[in-house]
């Protein structure tokens, strides 16, 4: 039997929220495959959507809590998987949150809520679209564990123990909503947990800044929601019914999707309302490709207006780019000679400034016509460039970019305003374009998800996640137990912060409030998001064998003329090696104490645009030679 999760939504806003949960369509449904052990699709054709108050929201200063098994079976063979690619979408005005196409149904007796300072109904829709993106809310994305394939297996294993969590930033950004996990106070949140007056001040001075943002589109409503860089290349030609009630309606025609600031201010003409669909900062974009690319003759007069002096370094960069995503435009044209696609002549014939922009911005391949999963980037390589390679440069050189002096003198080269946005004037650790997994998506171990909007109350860790701030604790796998991946290592850990407890300031107390997983193996924790340092670290293996290590303090960064076996560069004194103690279930010093504890190793490892740090230590004491 597979424990429930829970989803816990705070209102820290002076307004009322309206919440929605929703699941996924999906072909296959691997998380119903990995629980009932089976290579049986079980397909579900319908987005479900579960609506808490539907209409009334919940108001300021309340919260409520959801209960989600793993799934809700409606009838043989149709399921609703509520772990498996989840939304919550958070809104502060209920428009457009309902499709007229959704069909109710009675809500499962297996999903429960709870309210506090607020009532909590429940009510479930099928339906086979999302949430247009004209919606006065903010999206989120959740997955309850995770559905893997073991080694030598055929069929698929249901691990129910992590919550992975993100906020879509990528895609739009609207209010700030703060995620952390729950029964797992080590970790701090993710996204924003500042005020909404605050937050949506900072929107405004990124459209006023002729730096950065002014110019970059906005959704057609009238309160500030601006578009991801890959949203204000897909969604520029976009439409909405003549019948929406939004700001910017031309005459006699269908209200754009997005449009920008002066037409949302009544600044604007009939044939702009209609037209207008970015200014000066997308512009600048635009010219930095159109200038520092060659597009073998293509017209460009409706791209460019501008030319742009780039580096040679950054022309290299940009025409790397580009011949990546032309040649992965070739693997798909391939495909469509060899009949590997649905449809019988290429939805995309042609490889050009605008499609290279969509894709590029999307860092999505040309598989048009074709299965979600084919023409994968990952197999695309062009001289001198693998898919690792050009991603990690397109990552680093380009998306963040921002951060070089040469792009803060001239915001001509800026590639993306909306990361900087996003990272620098929003500081969030949140996507802001679509492979910033480094920084945006997280996955850790919890009994549920706490969500919060306008504020960290709630959140059992009101500290903002940073991967520097932390490490992870790993410990080696006995050998005997490298095959047994359901058989755990670890039952418990804690974490204490000298100097931060009033009854506990020197932590002496045994204090080991997470409880690991029963039936899967995992040979560690994280220590994410502590108050201060020093800290003490405990946790108790599967013997009952207990250990206890001070770290001193956190991490410290190596330069870059520094050998990786050096780091981090406070590596020999992070660990009070004299202070750490195994001690056996009896109390007792364990023989093996003092050799477990010589071999900490504090390391970092370069994963992406961060750096991780780990803190690495033997298998446990009773394996120890």
């Amino acid at each position: 039997m597979v424990s429930a999760k829970t989803i816990t939504i705070h209102n820290n806003s002076v307004g009322t929220i309206y919440p929605v949960l929703a699941t996924s369509k999906n072909a296959v449904n691997e998380w119903i495959q990995g629980c009932f052990r089976t290579t049986e699709p079980y397909p579900t054709e319908y987005a479900y959507k579960l609506y808490i108050n539907e209409g009334e929201g919940i108001p300021p200063n309340s919260s409520v809590t959801i209960t989600l098994p793993l799934y809700s079976e409606l009838s043989p063979q149709r399921y609703i998987t509520w772990w498996n690619g989840g939304r919550v979408v958070l809104a502060d005005r209920n428009d457009r949150l309902r499709d007229p196409a959704d069909n109710g149904i009675s809500t499962p007796g297996d999903v429960a809520c709870q309210g506090q300072n607020t009532a909590c109904r429940l009510s479930t829709y099928a339906s086979d679209v999302q949430f247009p993106e004209n919606t006065y809310a903010q999206l989120s994305e959740y997955t309850f564990g995770a559905s893997i394939i073991p080694n030598g297996q055929k069929k698929r294993l249901l691990n129910p123990e992590n919550v992975g969590y993100n906020i879509s930033y990528v895609d739009h950004v609207y209010m700030p909503v703060a995620i952390g996990p729950k029964n797992n106070p080590y970790i701090g949140y993710s996204g924003s947990a500042q005020p909404l007056a605050t937050f949506r001040n900072q929107l405004a001075a990124f459209l006023a800044n002729p730096a950065t943002g002014e110019g970059w589109p906005v959704y057609n409503l009238d309160v500030l929601k601006l578009p991801g860089g890959y949203n204000i290349f897909a969604q520029r030609s976009g439409t909405l019914p003549p019948d929406d009630v939004v700001p910017v309606k031309p005459t006699g025609g269908y209200p754009p999707v997005l449009t920008v600031l002066k037409c949302i201010n009544g600044q604007c003409t009939d044939a702009e309302k209609a037209a207008l669909h970015y200014e000066k900062a997308v512009q600048r974009v635009q010219n930095l490709w159109g200038s520092c690319v060659d597009w073998s003759g293509e017209d460009l007069s409706a791209y460019v207006t501008a030319s742009v002096s780039c580096s040679p370094q950054l022309r290299e960069q940009l025409t790397a780019v580009k011949q990546f995503f032309a040649q992965n435009h070739q693997n798909y044209l391939a495909m469509y000679d060899k009949k590997q696609c649905k449809a019988s002549t290429p939805l995309k014939p042609t490889f050009n400034f605008w499609e290279a922009m969509m894709h590029i911005y999307g860092w999505v391949p040309f598989n048009e016509g074709c299965d979600a999963h084919s023409n994968p980037l990952d197999k695309t390589t062009i001289p001198g460039w693998d898919h690792a390679q050009i991603q990690a440069m397109y990552i680093h050189q380009l998306q963040y970019n921002y951060q070089q002096a040469e792009v803060r003198q001239n915001p001509d080269l800026l590639f993306n305003p909306y990361v900087r946005l996003i990272h620098d004037s929003l500081d969030m650790n949140a996507y802001g374009f679509s492979v910033d997994d480094a920084v945006g998506f997280m996955s850790e171990l919890g009994d549920g998800l706490i969500f919060t909007v306008g504020g960290p109350k709630g959140l059992e860790n009101e500290q903002q996640f940073n991967y520097a701030d932390g490490f992870t604790l790993a410990i080696g796998v006995p050998p005997s137990k490298v095959e047994n991946i359901n058989e755990a290592l670890l039952k418990k850990y804690g974490v204490c912060a000298y100097q931060q407890d009033a009854d506990d300031p020197d932590c002496t107390l045994n204090k080991q409030d997470v409880l690991m997983p029963e039936n899967i193996q995992i040979s560690g924790f994280r220590v994410g998001t502590v108050p201060s340092y020093p800290i003490r670290v405990r946790f108790t293996d599967m013997a009952d064998n207990q250990y206890s290590i001070k770290v001193n303090t956190k991490f410290s960064p190596c330069t870059e003329d520094m050998n990786p076996s050096q780091c981090p560069a406070n590596k020999s004194g992070l660990v009070d090696k004299t202070s750490c103690l195994v001690t056996t279930p009896s109390g007792e010093k364990h023989p093996k104490s003092d050799d477990w504890c010589s071999n900490a190793n504090p390391n970092q490892q370069r994963e992406k645009q961060l750096t991780k740090n780990y803190l690495s230590f033997p298998k446990p004491v009773d394996y120890m030679e």
